[in-house]
């Protein structure tokens, strides 16, 4: 038990010594929707548009790989309009507190680096807010009513996203993103209830972002220990 214990810190040690470190902010804007069955749901649904931001932390050991934290404010819903009239319109608008923890893996060592983000956040309700234009009559004779239906406090749910690294100089650097929120079947339903027949609710979203970061742990390679080989006496070996 001893040696293990021993063998972790050292295995601790050695990732944060030739390991990198870095904290920043991002900015970025997506595409949210809202998925519900049955598909008759997702008739008169065009994209929401809303921005999202928050701050990051991103740990690399010597292999390129580590996690990935962040804290975000994000707004995502879902909205409908009429396919004939832009007067006609429903917005559900959905404020989170959203804590992303991610695997995050880099590929090359250079100034230019290509990365990807994959796992698993919980995001917390902080604000639900409907706008209807000329849709009420829509809203009151809608059979399964998905519009006065209350939201649970708390979602969750996976992303997974690829994007780039730039590092400019030693200390900073800066990023962009593609991200896409994975549907999982069976998944967290939006509602605290399933009524009218609404048999699944989930939340979707694809977008992007970018960034700044500042490197405080540097990430270093291992010195290969070159030995020296004297060339006296080689000659002194028989042949096999």
């Amino acid at each position: 038990m001893k040696r293990f214990l021993i063998s972790i810190l050292v295995t601790m040690t050695t990732a944060a010594a030739f390991g990198q470190l870095s904290v920043g902010v991002r900015a970025g804007y997506g595409a949210f929707g809202a998925y519900f069955e049955p598909p008759a749901l997702q008739g008169d649904q065009v994209p929401l548009y809303e921005p999202n931001f928050g701050i990051m932390a991103v740990f690399n050991d010597k292999s390129n790989a580590g996690i990935q934290m962040e804290v975000n404010y994000a707004v995502k819903g879902w909205r409908e309009q009429d396919k004939d009239s832009s007067h006609i319109e429903y917005r559900r608008e959905l404020t989170y507190l959203e804590v992303p923890l991610m695997t995050h893996f880099e590929l090359g060592r250079g100034w230019f680096r290509i990365y990807g983000v994959i796992g698993p956040y919980i995001a917390f309700l902080r604000d639900d807010e409907s706008t209807a234009k000329n849709y009420d009559r829509r809203i009151a004779y809608n059979p399964y009513d998905m519009y006065n239906q209350k939201v649970r406090k708390i979602d969750f749910g996976n992303k997974a996203g690829l994007g780039f690294r730039v590092n400019i100089g030693k200390h900073i650097s800066v990023f962009a993103d593609a991200r896409y929120d994975l549907q999982i079947a069976g998944g967290q339903n939006i509602f605290k209830k399933q009524p009218n027949g609404i048999q699944a609710s989930r939340l979707t979203e694809i977008g992007g972002s970018v960034g700044i970061v500042f490197n405080i742990l540097q990430q270093r390679t291992e010195k290969v220990k070159e030995y020296y080989i004297p060339k006296e006496g080689l000659d002194d070996y028989p042949e096999p």
